[in-house]
Formats: C-alpha cells, structure tokens, sequence
C-alpha cells in the first residue's frame, strides 16, 4: 500500500500546514502590493485563489517488512529524522515521552512523588546534572547533518503525537499528559542521558540522597529508607557477546558479524530496528537505541560491526575530608574549598491532583555532584563523597554513531573514533568486505596519574579498606578527592580533557577474529594479548569469566563436531548454531566428575550454613547423567546444574578456590581454571552438599528435578502466556545469556516491569514462579560480505513494539523461543519482495 496520510487539522479542520503556508504567502504578497501601490496607480489584482503548492521540508518513505521492520529513505537528513521519529513514535512513543520529561526533571509533576518518592528524587537529581542546558550550548556545533537529523526526528515524533488523539495512544500511556512534543534539544539532552548508563545514570538514586549531616531526610526528594538502590547492574544485566571474523576464519574469505548484546528486555535502554537511507550518502541497517536517530549496531555495504559492554571506568568517585564543623566544606592540597550549593525547585502533584512546589539544595564539589550510598559512602561529619564523570561532557554520541554509520571503509570506521571520541561505553569489534577485522575500547576514560594508580592499586590490595570494598562489591574506583595528585590529567591529544587520548587506548588489527564478552581488552585475540595499558580500561592478566572461556572455545576449536568444524572456518550457519548453542562451559568441565562422585548416593546430611538437613541426591545425580550439557528449552538437568554451579562462592569460577583444582594461571587464561578438586580425605564431601543444596533449593520452590528448561525458564512479556526461553546465566557459562534484571530508569507508567514472585535464590532469580526472563540476548545477528554484497539474519529477542496490542509485540519472542532466525531484507530487490506496508509522508 502506497498513501500519505493527512496533514494534522487545526480546530477549524484546515490541514495546519495548509493554513501556515497560505498564510505566509498572503503576508509576502501583501508585502509587494504595497510596495507596487506606491509606484502605480493600477488597482490591485485580485489574489490567487489557488497559490501553487510549496515543497514540504521534509519527505519519506517507510516501507516495514515482517515483525514490523521499517526501512525508511528520506530525500535528506532531515526528512529521514522526520520519516524515523514518526516509525519510531508508532512503536515506542510512551517510552521516548517518558525519557524526556524525566531528564528535564519533570516526572514528579506528571506522575507524583512515586515510590519511595523515586521519581521526586530522580527530578532533583536531573536538575543537577542539567542536560538540557548541556544540549541548548553544544547544539550549534553539532554537524549540520546532524542538526538536521535531530529537528526531522523531532517534527516526526511530533506529527504521530499530534495525529493520535491521546485516547488512542497505546498502553500504557493511554490519555497520559506527559505525552507531548518535543523539540531537537529535548532529544540532545535525552541522547547525553544515554551515554551515562555507564556512570551518573547509575548513580541517580545517589545524588538524590545526599543531604549534609546536619539536614534532616526524609523529605520529598529524599529516597525513603528502604526504598534506595544504587542502579549499578551486574554482569548478566548488562552484558554482551561480540564476535568479527575476518579472510583466514570466514569460508567466504571475507568479513563476518556476530552480534548478541545482553541489555535489558524493558524499559528505555532497548533497541529498536530499522534501515536508514539518505541515497547516495547513508545506507545503514541495524539495532539503535530507543530515540537515537541513528544505528548503534549493524552494516552499511562496506563495514559491520557490534559492541559489547565495557569493563572500564566511566568515573571515578572521590572521598572528600570535611573541614572540622563544616559539612560543605571539603580539604584539597591543604586549603578549604567549599562546596557549592543549587537550590533546586521542583513541582510535585499530589495525591489529588493539584500541585506542591518543593525546594532542596543539593551540593556538587569541584569534580561534579555530592553522592550518598547508605551504608557503603554515606555524607558523614568527616567525610563526603562525589564523582567525576567523564561522558558528563560527551555531547557527540550522536555525532559519532552518525560517522560510524557512514563509514565507506573500515579506515573510515576507525577514522570516526580518532576524530569525534564519542563512543559512550562499549567495546567494538568491526569487520569489513576484504576480511578485516579490528578491536577496541575507545570509550572516554580517566586519565590518571601513573602516581594516582599506584594509590589505588594498593588500596585495592587492601591499603584501604574501603577502597576496596567499593571496588571489589561494585566495581567503582575510589580515589583521595583531598590532592591534586588524583586528578585527571589533560592530554593534548585528547577530544576533551581528561580523558585517555584515541592514540593510547587498546585497539587490534587482525585477519582471523576478534572478540569480547564484557572482560576486558586483554584477550580481544588470545593470540596477540593486549598489555600495558591503564587498569581504568580494565585488568591484565585475571581470571576470565566461563562465559568468555565459552566464546574463546567456540571461536577457536577447529574440530569435526566443533562450532566452525574441521576446517575451522565458519560459514553464517555455522555462527548462528555457535551463538545459540547454549553450551555450558562449567558443565564441559565439571559435570562427567560431579556425576561419577554423586552416583550411588542417596540421602546425605546438607549442611545450609544456619542448619544441617537431610537430602535425597539420587534423582538430582540421574537427570545431571542424563542431561544433554545444554541449556536449550527441552534440556533436562539444565536446572539442576545452574543451582549446583550457583553454590560456588563468588569469583571460583575465575580464580579457582575450592571448587576447581587447578587454580587461574594467567599463562593459560582460558583453559584455567580447570578440574573438579577431589573429595577431602576425611568428612563431608563439598561437592555432594552443594548438589544436596541445588536439589533443595528446586524442592523448596516446588520445581521438579526433572523439569525441562523451557518449563522453568520463561518470558511473561505476553498477559497469560509463559513464552519458554532458552540461554543460561553467568555460573552457567553460557554464550546465550537471559536472566532477570533491574536495570532501566522509565517509569511503570510507560514501561511495566514483569515481577519474579518470591524468590528462593537471588543469584540464579529462581522465584516460586521459575526464572522469570526480561534481560539478556536482544538483537542477535549473523552476517557476512559476500561478493552479492552484505547477507544477514537476524532476531529481536522482546520483539519491534512495545504496544501491547501490535502484531509486532512479541512475535519475535516466539521465534526466539523456537530458535528461528528471520533473513534481513537489506537491498532495494529484498525490501520490495518482504515489504507489508509502505507510506509516505510529507511535512514541516
């Protein structure tokens, strides 16, 4: 179907844009009759009753193909942000509405003070870090493509605002007044937001709850006790797997694509796809993040490439000694310097509709704001804390994905890292038509002092008690805000100051492959190690997760019955069965062992750690013997290995401990560690007591051991329907990870979150219910140049809509379920024969 929709109706019914121009035109041709008036005594001519039409700013073309795919060409950049932000609009509008009144601090005034006054807190927190005002200053350097991209989104997303009266919106911000439109800036301050998830966006909750310790909390905007988290995910929320094969590893001899980014299946931090085309300069298909009129990860004709969460430092935080009675008053390099305070006004509405205005004043330090974390970095009479953040000033994510996606050769692909720095948090692995193939982590990072690291190293090593505490329970690099010794230092070589210069960051050229999956660039290629640079990207020479192990092995075995087969060279089958296999790295080298020491016994004391109780191990030890070693939705024994590995103290499985017997060896980082440590001479056998606590655990939830994956482990995403999901968790060792998550800042009111029900075990998400899935694999893909150009397939894991009533809702969480990839329609030729709809629309 070829249509183009009506112009918007003013009151009145006349098309609004009809009525701006004819309007305009009367005001100028009033202008010149006056003007001739003077000159002549000729009457007026009468006015044209029917002025010639104007050409409409902008133009474009969505044609959506199955699952609701859009392929959108525009005549310019302008008319492809306008032909973006009204597809986009159809498909997640109440999320993108939803992000922009949060980052202006307005949610409080829309939705009331929220849990545990969550969104009051947010708004104050926001108010701080002021992006908006970060946008209004930086938008008149952005590229004039660029501009032009944004205002056309923008005027997009509008025009479906304005279309769809609010009764008709989707669930769930059906009749919802936050929904409105939008400006350019809106979306530069939003897409700023983005490139935090990574540092400030975590500490949110933290800047809301730092009050001096003479105020008293408790107020509104003050997270209620009980009700504050710091948003800092762990690795199954945030992971990812990304894989670029190059000549010497690809049957076709040229470059190959696997992507499976692990991120959040709610809420703002997903992706949407799509196919962007401006002919003759942009032809790009892939996955975006929600509003960002631009491609995140995919393929143009000449370079692919994917990204994985970074391991490295995004902030660093700082520990501030106060000066003796006075709370805001911090030491630096033996002077007082004061801390400076923002009164911050927000409007809240109450429970009855009206509106309150409350006021706070909130503190930032010279690094950026005052945080608190209750009961790790709480604002004591000795001691506050802040942080820095270095993609507080990266305005030009967007500027950056943009030349990425432009890319006519990987040179240029590389070139946009070296010019722009606008990479906010991942890791890239890209590969181009010829079979090349590159690695880095370009992400902005605190350049500190060799001086500064030592400190820290040794606090880490336990110097500091806190210091590492902070480190080893989030991750979070904790320096002496008190000396300038901790400062970042200022390269000349560097797109904005402080952070570590493109030209000394990790990066790696090969023709075989490159990988990540999510430690950090030290084995990109086990082949070529990655050394010396600064630990702010991440850690040299430590235990790998079994997740990266698994990656390593299936990229690297060259055997009949292996991923890539005896000639160890992968053709696009072969990649999509390798990503999806569901292999079990701790299984491969655990279970036969487990088994041949649990067999034979049947009851045995468990020992709980608060008691000791017995337990039949029999029919746990059979479904293990039995189990395929996958974690595929009809594997039996699947559950029972996930609750075994999980009672491994955290780490074993990098390190060793006494789960394993050959310990880390950083000579062999991916085969250690390795082999189940014996039985001990003498009493109780760990081994059969931590599967006597797995099949205990499973009993207490009222799970039958031999219950298949599929049957435990699901997606609620559709009312009523349990949609079984394949993949395993971090113990597991799985490349296909899912799991349950938290990590997302869009309200209830335009995302809802799925719920776990009462959980038996935090570290596996097993709940009354079963492991409830909402996080994991999203948008896997398995591409390859060939000589007919770039080939793909592909699948969304949470499906194209977030509109509970489209078609495109949850169709491709089915076929995930089922393991089916769907074939990307790329060229003019695929597109036309897959296409379902097609409309084109036209405006100002």
């Amino acid at each position: 179907m070829h249509s183009t929709p009506p112009a918007p109706s003013s009151p009145r019914g006349v098309p609004l844009k009809t009525r701006s121009t004819r309007w305009q035109l009367s005001l100028l041709a009033g202008l010149s009759l006056a003007f001739a008036a003077g000159c002549s005594d000729d009457p007026d001519p009468d006015p044209d009753p029917n002025p010639p039409p104007t050409t409409p700013t902008y133009e474009a073309t969505i044609k959506r193909t199955a699952h609701g795919i859009p392929h959108i060409t525009g005549k310019d950049f302008g008319s492809l942000g306008y032909g973006q932000g009204y597809a986009f609009a159809k498909d997640h509008v109440c999320i993108l509405a939803d992000q922009i009144i949060k980052i202006k601090g307005q949610r409080a005034e829309y939705l009331g003070q929220g849990a545990g006054q969550l969104y009051a807190a947010s708004d104050f927190a926001y108010r701080v870090l002021d992006l908006p005002a970060k946008a209004q200053a930086s938008f008149s350097k952005q590229s004039p493509d660029l501009q032009a991209l944004l205002k056309g989104y923008a005027a997009g997303f509008n025009r479906y605002v304005k279309e769809t009266p609010a009764a008709s919106l989707p669930k769930p911000c059906t009749n919802a007044a936050w929904v409105k439109p939008i400006t350019a800036e809106d979306l530069l301050a939003y897409h700023i937001s983005v490139g935090l998830a990574a540092s400030s966006y975590q500490l949110i909750l933290a800047i809301a709850a730092a009050t001096p310790p003479t105020t008293t909390g408790g107020g509104v905007g003050v997270p209620a006790p009980g009700s504050f988290k710091i948003q800092r995910p762990d690795v199954s929320q945030v992971g990812s797997n990304g894989w670029a094969v190059g000549k010497d590893k690809s049957e076709g001899g040229r470059g190959m694509v696997v992507a499976n980014p692990h991120f959040p299946w709610e809420g703002e931090l997903k992706l949407w796809e799509s196919q962007l085309t401006v002919p003759g300069q942009l032809n790009i298909y892939g996955v975006g993040l929600l509003g960002v009129p631009a491609v995140l990860i995919g393929f143009n004709e000449n370079v692919a490439w994917t990204h994985t969460f970074s391991s490295g430092q995004r902030m660093t935080l700082y520990r501030l000694p106060l000066v003796d009675g006075k709370p805001t008053t911090y030491k630096y390099d033996g002077a007082e310097r004061a801390m400076t305070p923002h009164e911050i006004q927000i409007s809240v509405k109450l429970p009855e509709g009206s509106l309150t205005q409350v006021k706070r004043t909130m503190y930032t330090s010279h690094y950026g704001p005052v945080i608190t974390i209750p009961g790790s970095l709480d604002w004591t009479k000795q001691f506050a804390y802040t942080f820095r953040d270095a993609n507080l000033d990266n305005t030009v994510l967007d500027e950056q994905f943009l030349r990425m996606d432009r890319a006519k050769s990987l040179a240029e692909f590389k070139q946009a890292y070296a010019d722009v720095s606008g990479i906010p948090w991942v890791n890239t692995m890209a590969a181009d038509k010829d079979g090349n193939v590159w690695y880095t982590d370009a992400t902005p990072t605190p350049n500190l002092k060799p001086e500064a690291i030592q400190a820290w190293r040794a606090g880490v090593a336990g110097g500091d008690l806190q210091v590492a505490g902070v480190f080893n329970a989030n991750g979070l690099v904790l320096l002496d805000g008190s000396s300038s010794q901790n400062e970042w230092q200022n390269d000349p070589e560097s797109k904005w100051p402080g952070i570590i210069p493109f030209s000394k960051v990790p990066k790696l050229d090969r023709t075989d492959f490159v990988f990540n999956a999510n430690d950090s660039y030290w084995l990109a290629n086990p082949n070529q190690k990655l050394t010396g640079y600064s630990p702010m990207h991440g850690l040299e020479d430590v235990g790998q997760s079994p997740r990266t192990r698994m990656n390593a092995e299936l990229l690297m075995e060259v055997r009949e019955d292996g991923a890539s087969g005896a000639n160890g060279k992968f053709n696009r089958t072969e990649l999509e069965n390798a990503i999806l296999s569901n292999r079990s790295l701790t299984a491969e080298l655990l279970r036969d062992a487990v088994v041949q020491r649990c067999e034979g016994k049947t009851v045995i004391n468990v020992n709980t750690g608060t008691a000791t109780k017995p337990v039949d191990i029999s029919q746990g030890c059979t479904v293990l013997k039995n189990w395929d070693g996958r974690f595929n939705t009809d594997s039996v024994g699947a559950i029972v290995w996930r609750e075994f590995a999980a009672t491994a103290p955290g780490g074993t499985h990098t390190t060793g401990g006494t789960l394993y017997a050959v310990p880390f060896d950083k000579a062999n980082p991916l085969t250690t560690p390795n082999t189940l440590a014996p039985a001990p001479a003498t009493g109780d056998d760990p081994v059969l007591n931590r599967l006597g606590l797995a099949v205990d655990v499973l009993n207490r939830a009222g799970i039958a051991l031999n219950k298949p994956l599929g049957e435990v482990q699901y997606a609620p995403r559709v009312a009523g329907e349990k949609i079984p999901i394949h993949g395993g968790i971090a113990v597991d060792g799985t490349a296909n990870v899912v799991s349950f998550g938290t990590f997302r800042s869009s309200s209830e009111e335009a995302a809802p979150s799925a719920s776990q029900g009462n959980l038996f075990n935090s570290r596996t998400g097993l709940s009354s219910t079963g492991y409830v899935i909402n996080n994991g694999s999203s948008f896997i893909m398995a591409m390859e140049f060939t000589d007919q150009g770039p080939k793909a397939r592909a699948v969304l894991t949470y499906s194209e809509s977030s509109d509970p009533a489209s078609p495109f809702f949850a169709d491709q969480t089915r076929l995930f379920s089922k393991k089916e990839w769907r074939d990307i329609a790329y060229t003019d030729a695929e597109v036309t024969t897959a296409k379902i709809e097609e409309v084109t629309i036209s405006g100002d």
